[in-house]
């Protein structure tokens, strides 16, 4: 635990010391994003399906997906009766980002880290029903209009195309057909770059901010509530489910996750208090440097 909070720690610090020294530009860094979502987290998601399709692993998957779906369920709930004296501005972003988390950009990096290919595989499926609502119900929030969902931009994500392929390659090892060598390892070392520069590009965003806005007491309190209070709840509810042990682990990890990027991305889109927005973000990816070691540790009982 403490190995992984101060590779976090440190990682984070490399990100804000670049920012600092203005080494890298605000759009080298977009740029820089682009080629973790679009490339490095895909490879490390086919790499992570490099296995034979057995049983166990369809079950297994199949318990996580249904858990993500349930997870998402008790989201929307609490949403409904929370946060109803906040203001508009607000109750939009926070609505957001307990809904729609870092899941994908934090949170596949860090499974990965912790348990391998396997648990890399577990949560590039947990994520799946979070990437349909946050272009449904999430852009619903800042536009004040009723969304379908748009299936085009949600299976045609790199990182949902790169299930479906690494589908195919877990189909082709059970059936006796591998990858070339040279093919699995340029996979493997380009997706084990997936931690250390989501961390790091979380890091520049975090230099850019003015410390002195940082800290509003309803961003902090929600912040507690998003990788505190709702992974707690996640941990009671799965603890005792007669489940795979990893599942419920890698449920109750990304359940841990900081807001969104794109709940500042949205909120400045559609001028939806863009500033409490970033302030969310920030203060919920800093206290997730506490709740995810803290997690992890309890999840060695689970």
């Amino acid at each position: 635990m403490l190995d992984l909070e101060l590779e976090i720690l440190c990682l984070l610090g490399i990100g804000i010391w670049i920012e600092k020294k203005g080494m890298l530009s605000a759009q080298t860094v977009s740029q820089l994003t682009d080629f973790v979502v679009d490339i490095v987290l895909p490879c490390a998601i086919v790499s992570s399906f490099e296995m034979k399709l057995t049983p166990e692993i369809l079950v297994s998957t199949s318990q996580v997906f249904v858990l993500a779906i349930a997870m998402q369920g008790l989201y929307w709930i609490l949403n409904r009766f929370l946060y109803r004296t906040w203001g508009n501005g607000e109750k939009i972003c926070v609505k957001y980002a307990t809904m729609v988390t870092n899941a994908s950009f934090i949170g596949m990096p860090i499974a990965q880290s912790l348990y391998g290919a396997t648990g890399l595989l577990f949560a590039s499926i947990s994520v799946l029903p979070q990437r349909i609502l946050m272009w449904s119900y999430g852009l619903s929030l800042y536009t004040n209009q009723k969304q379908d969902v748009d299936w085009r931009k949600i299976l045609f994500h790199p990182c949902v195309v790169s299930i479906f392929i690494g589908i195919g390659v877990m189909a082709a090892y059970g059936a006796g057909f591998v990858l070339p060598e040279g093919v699995s390892k340029t996979l493997s070392m380009v997706g084990s770059c997936s931690t250390p520069l989501c961390l790091v590009i979380i890091g520049t965003i975090v230099g850019r901010l003015d410390w002195k806005d940082l800290f509003p007491w309803r961003g902090f309190l929600f912040s507690v509530y998003r990788v505190l209070f709702l992974p707690a709840m996640a941990l009671l509810l799965v603890w005792c489910l007669p489940v795979h042990p990893l599942a419920k682990q890698i449920s109750i990890l990304l359940a841990a996750m900081p807001a969104a990027t794109t709940t500042v991305i949205l909120a400045e889109k559609y001028q939806k208090n863009p500033k409490f927005a970033s302030q969310l973000m920030v203060l919920s990816t800093f206290l997730s440097f506490v709740s995810i070691p803290l997690f992890t540790f309890v999840l060695q009982w689970v």
